[in-house]
């Protein structure tokens, strides 16, 4: 290599770790604040128990410990649990009758078995707790109602500080923490925090917010409600976690083209295909058998089980019933289901075609994220034709399809 292009080549090394080193720096120290950081996910439980604010917890590592804390810290005061995956992240307390006091547990890719697991616990530890919402998912990837796994036996006991804890934080390797500080989104988002720092009036108070403090100052979001960001990816957006449990998805971007995602999804190596392409369609009677003993043992108590097939994005789900292979093998789903409800009688709330009741396209992030919006329509719906709480509690079950 002659002495010009040896000296490009290093200037071009030397300009690239000048400008990528620094971003690295940072980005670690911002990763490092927040993953694997168990005592900021303690303090947002306390700040949320004592103010009834908005928090978003330091990281998506840390949602199922922020939630098992909530969840203790509500059992003397509720007696309504919401489970499931993220689908159910939208469900709130405003879209239940005030008798229904409820904590919305669900967290992020949380299994039907480990749904399952989280409700049998409940009904042997908590007798305050009558009343159980519960999705039965078929689309989410890997379609929890096909899945072969075991139901766990779980301890959700009360936590004290200075015990291990029954869920273990979630840890990273330096090369996956260097992979996720020169990760795109990482890179984008320290950007916009800079951005942000620039623009505002108190320069160094926003500094201080983002790099040197465990959490952001308190603000107001623009219900009046207090919000308060452990997180470092949407400071100040009041996205997080409200008191009921629920997430506000303030901060999420909505669906633009419903078209290119709902083909995206039926695609032949689509995730979503895989498991109904697997099993034809046909649930896993374990979970099925599992599910009414729950709802079984809630009645006993006075109370009962919800049981929902979450909001698909509008169109989705009738996509899937117009494919030749797809079609059949869901359809196999939604008869096995109906089926199984009657014969239990069993409250089931099919709100896969979303569309049935008035939800948008732009009231979902993606293919099976639905929004408070659409959430209340669909819950608005059920309660108009449940007749109420007594009516379920009662064993005059529903069978909730929009035609």
């Amino acid at each position: 290599m002659k002495p010009d292009h040896k000296r490009y080549v290093w200037l071009m090394v030397f300009c690239f770790f000048c400008s990528i080193v620094p971003i690295l720096a940072l980005n670690l120290f911002l990763v490092n604040g927040s993953l694997e950081n168990r005592a900021n996910t303690l303090l947002a439980s306390q700040w949320q128990a004592n103010t009834h604010g908005v928090v978003s917890p330091p990281s998506v590592l840390e949602n199922a410990f922020f939630k098992l804390l909530r969840l203790n810290d509500r059992l003397s005061e509720i007696n309504t649990v919401v489970l499931g995956s993220s689908t159910s992240y939208s469900i709130a307390q405003e879209m239940f009758p005030p008798e229904m006091r409820l904590y919305n547990f669900s967290k992020n890719a949380n299994s039907l078995g480990n749904t399952i697991g989280e409700a049998e616990y409940l009904l042997d530890h908590a007798p305050n707790v009558k009343w159980f919402v519960m999705p039965i998912e078929w689309a989410v990837p890997p379609g929890y109602i096909y899945a072969e796994e075991s139901i766990p036996i779980l301890n959700l006991a009360n936590i004290a500080t200075n015990d291990k804890p029954p869920v273990e934080a979630s840890k990273a390797t330096w090369l996956q923490k260097i992979q996720d500080s020169l990760s795109y989104p990482r890179i984008a988002g320290l950007f916009q925090l800079l951005k942000s720092i620039y623009a505002a009036e108190q320069k160094y108070s926003a500094f201080r917010q983002i790099f040197l403090q465990s959490s952001s100052d308190e603000y107001i979001c623009s219900d009046g409600t207090i919000a308060k960001d452990f997180d470092i990816q949407h400071r100040n957006t009041c996205t997080g976690f409200r008191f009921d449990g629920s997430w506000t998805y303030a901060s999420h971007e909505r669906v633009g083209n419903a078209r290119a995602l709902i083909m995206a999804a039926t695609a032949s190596n689509s995730k979503y295909t895989g498991n109904l392409l697997k099993t034809k369609g046909i649930p896993n009677s374990a979970f099925l058998r599992h599910l009414a003993a729950i709802a079984r043992r809630a009645e006993e108590r006075g109370g009962g089980a919800i049981f929902i097939v979450p909001p698909l994005l509008a169109g989705l789900e009738n996509e899937f019933f117009q494919h030749p292979k797809l079609g059949v093998y869901l359809q196999k789903t939604k008869q096995d289901l109906a089926r199984w409800a009657e014969q239990e009688q069993l409250t089931l709330l099919d709100a896969g075609q979303s569309e049935r009741f008035g939800c948008k396209t732009e009231e979902f992030t993606d293919q099976h994220h639905a929004t408070a919006a659409c959430y209340n329509k669909v819950l608005s719906y059920f309660w108009q034709n449940a007749g109420g709480t007594n009516a379920i509690a009662g064993r005059k079950k529903l069978h909730a399809t929009r035609k």
